[in-house]
C-alpha cells in the first residue's frame, strides 16, 4: 500500500473509532447491533488493509454520520492538499 493511502486508511479509522467512542457505544455492542464483523471493524480502525467503501459507509451511517459530516472530518485531519501529492 502507497504512503499516502496508509495516512488515509489511518485517518479514516481514527476519525471512525473517536466518534464511537463519543456516542457512548461499546466496541462489540455496536459491531453486533449494526452487523459489522469485529475483523471488519478492527480493519478499518487500525487502516491496517485496504478497505471497501461499503464497508467505511456501513461504519458511518451506523454512527449516524452523514457524508457530509465525515468528510468534513477527513478535511480537517488530512493536511493541506493532500490528494496533490505524489
Amino acid at each position: 500500500m502507497q504512503e499516502n493511502s496508509k495516512k488515509l486508511y489511518k485517518t479514516i479509522g481514527k476519525i471512525l473509532h473517536n466518534e464511537r467512542i463519543k456516542s457512548g457505544i461499546k466496541y462489540t455492542d455496536f459491531c453486533y447491533e449494526n452487523d459489522i464483523s469485529m475483523s471488519t471493524y478492527d480493519n478499518i480502525i487500525n487502516g491496517s488493509k485496504q478497505i471497501t467503501f461499503f464497508n467505511i459507509a456501513k461504519v458511518v451511517k451506523a454512527l449516524n454520520l452523514s457524508f457530509e459530516e465525515f468528510g468534513r472530518y477527513l478535511d480537517k485531519e488530512l493536511p493541506e492538499n493532500f490528494l496533490n501529492q505524489d
